[in-house]
């Protein structure tokens, strides 16, 4: 392993698949890298590609790569991300009772959490996997009407990736309108209805009894979509 390749890999977080990186020429000229694990290789990007690129060690390119220190890792990210989400959760009084899971994941941690991801689909008996759940946090244990455990698996799937969520749109010239009368349903707590028209048939519910709220983005003429739940009268998270 060259000594390149394993400067490289040092800027790499656990868990992470990429980082971005400071590459240093052997004129001493410097030039920001995006990085990205190919196997056991570390590449990085050719300019204006998201799938193209080289071997760090390849040709004598750089002499040195140093880590961009202010760069935001990939459990930071995480972290943030849940934490606003649970914020715009708490703030609506949507969905209280995923606010409840996001916090038993934040508390596990983003480690524990990619680690409980990666072994639920490896460990195939069910007995152990079980067990190995219940070792990490009783927490993700559940029981059902006739005393059996099982796992939440949903809180695993859900949370160990970083939530995307975005800003609801129903075309160019009734998203402000639409948003408006979302926030007057929720703030009254009627029942509502929304639809719109962009790249996609877009549609949002609102539920003031169950207190919940949905958006979705379907391909016109068939079911396939973007399913969300939405979080608060701007903003939908995706699910699934």
């Amino acid at each position: 392993m060259s000594i390149i390749y394993e400067k490289a890999s040092a800027c790499f977080k656990p868990h992470d698949t990429y980082a971005t990186a400071t590459g240093v020429h052997p004129d001493g000229t410097k030039v920001k890298l995006r990085l990205f694990k190919t196997g056991e290789d570390i590449c990085y990007f050719k300019k204006g590609s998201h799938k193209r690129g080289y071997r760090v060690d390849e040709y004598n390119t750089f002499i040195d790569i140093l880590p961009v220190k202010h760069y935001k890792s990939t459990q930071k990210k995480w972290e943030s991300g849940w934490k606003k989400t649970k914020a715009k959760m708490e703030a609506s009084g949507l969905w209280k009772e995923l606010v409840k899971e996001i916090e038993i994941a934040l508390d596990i941690g983003y480690d524990k959490m990619q680690d409980l991801y990666t072994k639920y689909w490896e460990i195939q008996d069910e007995d152990k996997k079980l067990e190995y759940v219940k070792q990490v946090d009783k927490r993700l244990i559940g029981m059902n009407s006739e005393l059996e455990f099982y796992i939440k698996s949903s809180l695993i799937w859900n949370y160990a990736r970083c939530p995307k969520v975005k800003k609801m749109y129903f075309g160019k010239y009734k998203t402000p309108e639409a948003l408006d009368s979302i926030q007057k349903a929720m703030q009254n707590k009627t029942k509502l209805s929304e639809y719109g028209k962009a790249s996609y048939d877009v549609s949002f519910e609102y539920n003031p009894e169950q207190n919940k709220a949905w958006y979705s983005e379907q391909f016109s003429g068939c079911g396939n979509g973007h399913y969300y739940l939405a979080i608060s009268p701007t903003h939908a998270l995706l699910r699934g």
